[in-house]
């Protein structure tokens, strides 16, 4: 007696609809997996954002404990990095809870390995005519709008200079802006959805969309939303007017010693 076909058929898959099933499950995959690398990306640049806002906050703190005056200290760069106990991630890391992670950008995708004069990885840098590295620490009433100022921002742990002036601004819209992914300074300002997470002067963060970074090497020819200063001949002047800004005025630059700052 013959075994009828459709029950055979019942026993198992066929090659082709076996191929069917793995086609539509690849479809899927293909689909689901971008829709995932981007909520993924998302959370890691809520992360970031979160942790700037934390570190924005503690400045106040601090500055509330200091005489109404922001951190100031030893130049955050080079070997000072590892010895100099007041950098500012030093002097600001009882304020976070003594936490070195909260430097830490989930998003960062430069290499793994970070600047041997480190303790410990960081992914962002300060605002140096806010966060001096001299002396002469700033009061938090010498800021006009302190929504209007740049305190931290987002760049690579494998860099040697965590406190950045306008000068180093400058250097990388002339120098490193436009060489791609391969270029040290600079690349933290895209790193999520090619844009800038930063935290103002009044605790608030914000995310910054930035110019694109190129392969040309052409020079950049502003920064978009971030600006030089509110008065004065900025260094470089976007057409349109700039969101925040790093100093209110173009008279001083340098950094250290009595040199004005901009504020």
């Amino acid at each position: 007696m013959k075994t009828p076909t459709n029950r055979l058929r019942a026993t198992g898959f066929t090659l082709i609809e076996l191929l069917v099933v793995i086609a539509i499950i690849a479809i899927l995959a293909g689909m689901l997996l971008p829709a995932l690398a981007k909520a993924k990306g998302k959370a890691h640049a809520v992360k970031c954002l979160n942790s700037q806002k934390q570190m924005a906050l503690a400045f106040l703190v601090y500055a509330s404990d200091h005489d109404d005056r922001y951190i100031a200290g030893t130049f955050a760069a080079n070997a000072p990095l590892m010895t100099a106990p007041d950098v500012w991630f030093k002097l600001l890391l009882p304020y976070v809870g003594n936490n070195t992670n909260i430097y830490k950008c989930p998003g960062h995708f430069d290499g793994g390995t970070f600047y041997p004069n480190l303790p410990y990885p960081v992914d962002y840098v300060v605002n140096s005519h806010i966060i001096r590295p001299s002396a002469r620490a700033l009061r938090t009433t010498q800021i006009d709008t302190p929504t209007d100022y740049l305190v931290t921002t987002e760049d690579s742990r494998r860099m040697n200079n965590f406190n950045w002036s306008v000068s180093d601004w400058n250097w990388i819209r002339i120098n490193s802006w436009n060489q791609g992914n391969a270029a040290l300074y600079g690349v933290g300002l895209t790193r999520h959805n090619a844009g800038a997470q930063v935290a103002l002067a009044d605790g608030h963060t914000e995310f910054l969309k930035m110019p694109p970074r190129l392969t040309t090497g052409a020079m950049l020819a502003d920064f978009g939303p971030i600006g030089d200063c509110k008065i004065g001949t900025p260094v470089w002047n976007p057409p349109t007017q700039p969101k925040v800004f790093l100093r209110l005025t173009s008279a001083g630059d340098a950094i250290g010693g009595n040199v004005n700052l901009g504020f």
